[in-house]
């Protein structure tokens, strides 16, 4: 039988307490205690002292895989250690031995054993000269911020029961030219693992802009439009129907907003429509290179006087990324928002696939869609939007089905994606059309 839907507004959302309980364990304390322990290291430059217990890389490498395995006893939780050799580059004078710390809390579902969702923050900093490892570089903002996240993370899920696997990593040598995260994303690729979503959370503590502006209540989302590591196929279905703003990427930042903002309160967060800030970077985009989607979390307003600056006073103007200028609590709250997301995407049922969409040159839309074995599926929700914008406008519940016809949708004018969605409103990330039926 074939279902007809004329699809409604967006149905009020629903909270999972199994989400509301990690998102309340996320402290502002406990980051602030993480970044001032970072920032007491003097400097974390990739290329900064190794031996030193109380200055440089080594120090803090050291004292962060402490960290990570005190929340790992006792608890599903294990330690994550990725070791290797980087080797000489534009940044790099010679090999130097690089680590990601970090942890990982593996997946309950055997079925999608393979399958995992990171989080990464850089832990080394850089003073105003990139190849300069002696001076001051306290780094608090950048990126403590998101070093403090993944540890507290780490411990926020550390006994809960996802059905994928959650790596939360430390990386390294994002200063010198996102080397570890790009070791990393290799890594996870060559051992078959399939990324479902990934976000880079870097520069995410400061709420004063250079131009005076205090902004504490929003918070950026950047992510690739066309993937870079786009196939001949994907490219076709892209200049069919025009999905330059529905990539794996993007349709992660839109979900992060939504669950964010649902479960923290006086939070807005903006899914920006580029990869990155103009002309800059981040360790999403060692993700993306490999075909992960992978998106960057980052505060609203940047003070330039506080990035990548030697710590001075010079003609009155103080430079440097300093503890006093970390603002704990606005901190947690784009931690909590991320905490929301993981975790319902963690729990959520296993995505739809093959999506075909069908009704050009007709009044109607039809959708088709295969259903993954997945006993946690209860409904499928089918999202659409017109062409002229950017968030889903529309939703609709419309059963355990792998078919619809949307009567008197006309597909040229909207855009669409299938979830599948579990008993407590979890669902997996929206996936739009990958094939035309004709």
């Amino acid at each position: 039988m074939l279902l007809v839907l004329l699809l409604a507004a967006v149905a009020p959302a629903r909270r999972d307490p199994r989400v509301e309980a990690v998102v309340q364990r996320i402290e502002p304390a406990a980051l602030q205690t993480t970044v001032a322990k970072l920032v007491g290291f003097g400097t974390r430059h990739t290329l900064s002292d190794t031996r030193s217990e109380t200055r440089g890389i080594g120090a803090a490498r050291r004292w962060l895989a402490a960290q990570f395995a005190a929340a790992a006893q006792g608890t599903r939780l294990k330690t994550f250690e990725d070791r290797f050799t980087a080797e000489p580059g534009r940044r790099i004078p010679a090999p130097v031995e690089l680590i990601n710390v970090g942890a990982v809390l593996p997946g309950t579902d055997p079925s999608r054993a393979k399958q995992a969702i990171v989080m990464t923050g850089h832990y080394d900093s850089m003073p105003s000269d990139v190849m300069d490892a002696q001076s001051d570089a306290p780094g608090a903002v950048d990126d403590a911020s998101g070093t403090a996240m993944a540890l507290e993370l780490a411990r926020a899920f550390a006994r809960e029961q996802p059905a994928v696997a959650l790596y939360f990593v430390a990386v390294a040598g994002e200063e010198q030219g996102l080397v570890g995260s790009a070791h990393l994303a290799r890594r996870l690729k060559q051992e078959g693992v399939e990324v479902l979503a990934m976000t880079s959370v870097d520069i995410a503590g400061n709420i004063q802009g250079q131009n005076g502006v205090v902004d504490n209540t929003r918070g950026r989302l950047y992510s690739e439009g066309t993937p870079i590591a786009e196939t001949e196929a994907q490219k076709r279905l892209r200049d069919a129907v025009g999905g330059e703003n529905d990539s794996a990427s993007r349709e992660w930042a839109r979900y992060l907003e939504r669950l964010g903002e649902r479960y923290v309160e006086n939070l807005d967060l903006l899914v920006m429509l580029r990869r990155d800030r103009i002309a800059r970077g981040s360790d999403h985009t060692s993700f993306n290179q490999q075909g992960f989607p992978a998106v960057r979390l980052s505060e609203m307003v940047e003070h330039y006087d506080r990035e990548h600056q030697t710590p001075r006073i010079e003609n009155g103007r103080q430079y440097g990324d300093d503890l006093a200028h970390f603002d704990s609590p606005y901190t947690a709250k784009l931690c909590r928002a991320l905490a929301a997301a993981l975790q319902s995407l963690a729990l959520a049922p296993a995505p739809p696939a093959a999506v075909k969409l069908g009704g050009a040159v007709s009044p109607d839309t039809r959708l088709r869609w295969t259903l993954p074995p997945d006993t946690r599926i209860a409904n499928v929700a089918v999202y659409r939007r017109r062409a002229d914008s950017v968030r889903w406008e529309r939703a609709q519940l419309v059963g355990k089905v792998d078919h619809v016809v949307l009567q008197n949708v006309i597909p040229d004018d909207e855009f669409f994606a299938v979830t599948t969605v579990d008993d407590a409103g979890n669902e997996s990330l929206p996936q739009p059309p990958t094939e035309l039926e004709r």
